[in-house]
């Protein structure tokens, strides 16, 4: 079951690398105006989310579940909080990624999975009907590896229809612990606040070390 939960989580990276795929074709086709264009757009959605703050945690609670990585959003809503308060900020941010959690886990779980489960139909893997046993593993190593987007964890923890109430349990103290830490570093190093930028290299610092040990211990009771 483990080794089929992999090869599903695989599925939705490989999903979202095509995406990215496109993107740099569409600039490799377009040449240097496409991608001036892109950089000059991204430069007023920036300056847009940094000076309309409900704008901003809106923009955070939907826009990685359409791939859009979230530590720029997490950047701006450091630069946010350096003017309005970092703590603010923070908490903003955690109800933004709470309803973030939320929304792509029911999508993955509902419609989406139905559509992939009709277009396996005809192929020898299918999707799980019930999550394994040892999901809690699992879904601590996902959260906690660097380098795995949390969107990805989102849509394939749905997927394998993984206990809401412990997916909660199990994701909101980890991206809202993280989160609140790249907020507060952003927050001190464009508001000149090193108390903040101290704090929240420290609770990242910190994060990783937790994770890798965790890591470290569960990955022999994953598989």
């Amino acid at each position: 079951m483990g080794k089929r939960v992999l090869i599903l989580l695989g599925g939705v990276v490989l999903i979202f690398a095509v995406l990215f795929l496109l993107y740099f074709a569409l600039i490799s086709v377009g040449g240097d105006g496409v991608k001036k264009w892109l950089e000059n757009s991204w430069e007023h959605f920036q300056i847009l989310l940094i000076e309309n703050g409900p704008l901003l945690f809106l923009s955070i609670a939907i826009l990685p579940g359409f791939v859009l990585p979230v530590a720029p959003l997490l950047g701006f809503a450091g630069i946010w909080g350096g003017e309005n308060g970092p703590i603010l900020s923070c908490i903003y941010c955690t109800i933004a990624l709470l309803t973030n959690l939320c929304w792509t886990y029911w999508l993955a779980k509902g419609p989406a999975r139905n559509i992939i489960r009709n277009f396996l139909s005809k192929s020898h893997f299918q999707l799980p009907d019930s999550p394994p046993e040892n999901m809690t593993e699992w879904a601590l190593i996902l959260r906690l590896t660097p380098g795995v987007p949390f969107i990805f964890t989102n849509y394939g923890l749905g997927l394998v229809r993984m206990n809401f109430v412990s997916y909660l349990l199990i994701s909101v103290p980890i991206i809202s612990i993280t989160a609140c830490g790249y907020v507060l570093a952003f927050a001190g190093l464009f508001g000149g606040e090193w108390k903040y930028l101290w704090s929240g290299g420290c609770i990242i610092a910190i994060s990783v070390i937790i994770g890798r040990l965790v890591i470290k211990k569960k990955r022999a009771h994953a598989n």
